[in-house]
């Protein structure tokens, strides 16, 4: 390949490549700052998105596709540092078990709260799974829901495993963070209609016509929904269901959700 590259990396002993694997600690990343995008999808997203990229990592051994150099050339054009990686060096450093041989490393950035928000709006409540966090984003992008209220927030929006999850589109969203109580009232303040997603829900989702901004809470599949949602202004649908399948995952949910009330 003829690409001119800023380092390259072939040794696990090499400092940068330890600091890239010690940022799989959730407390490495926000002490730092960072995390890492991986990915060709996931790095075209992030490449066009408001997000400051330290740095790309790649490995032209573990390429997929036809497009790799396409991917290099924005990132070059964008004027990111380039480093090439050996095979042994970046299976060490993924987080999957078929990498396509990128990596990036980007500043995180946490955005609280605004009043500014006009149109649907998701918010998982408390959701654990990175997975499930991940793909609840992803969907909610499908579906043309470009905002996320992530409520008291347990599991970090910046895991690689939510990035991974999301195809990377949550860099491309409106994704802010904040206690129960601060979103309740902005939304109230700003007249929203509260949607729970519950399954003693009294209303059946199936057929029910929201309000042009609403917004969709989603509780995590063990706890539930936070006890401060059912104090607040709101209506409770259920997921109609059959064969004594009492509940669902709570991606699953959250899509059911989304589809029914954009549809």
């Amino acid at each position: 390949m003829n690409f001119s590259v800023d380092k390259q990396i072939d040794s696990l002993n090499n400092p940068e490549y330890k600091f890239l694997v010690s940022l799989k600690k959730n407390r490495n990343r926000k002490s730092n700052n960072k995390s890492l995008a991986e990915g060709f999808r996931e790095c075209y997203q992030l490449i066009e998105s408001r997000y400051e990229i330290d740095t790309l990592y790649f490995c032209s051994d573990l390429f997929i596709g036809n497009n790799n150099q396409n991917l290099l050339e924005e990132y070059r054009k964008s004027n990111v540092r380039i480093v090439q990686v050996s095979k042994k060096v970046f299976n060490a450093m993924s987080y999957r078990d078929r990498p396509d041989g990128f990596i990036s490393l980007f500043n995180t950035e946490h955005i609280g709260i605004t009043s500014e928000i006009n149109g649907p709006i998701l918010i998982p409540d408390q959701i654990e799974k990175p997975g499930n966090l991940g793909t609840m984003i992803r969907t909610a992008k499908s579906f043309g829901i470009n905002n996320v209220f992530l409520s008291d927030e347990i599991t970090d929006i910046f895991n690689p495993n939510v990035i991974r999850s999301s195809i990377g589109h949550l860099f491309n969203m409106n994704i802010s963070s904040g206690t129960n109580k601060e979103i309740i009232e902005i939304l109230e303040t700003k007249k929203y209609q509260i949607i729970l997603l519950d399954p003693e829900g009294e209303t059946v989702l199936e057929n029910f016509k929201p309000d042009a901004n609403f917004a969709l809470v989603v509780g995590a599949e063990q706890y539930g929904i936070s006890d401060d949602w059912f104090a607040s202004n709101h209506i409770s649908l259920s997921i109609r269901s059959t064969n004594n399948v009492d509940s669902l995952n709570a991606s699953t949910a959250a899509a059911i959700g989304m589809w029914e009330l954009t549809k």
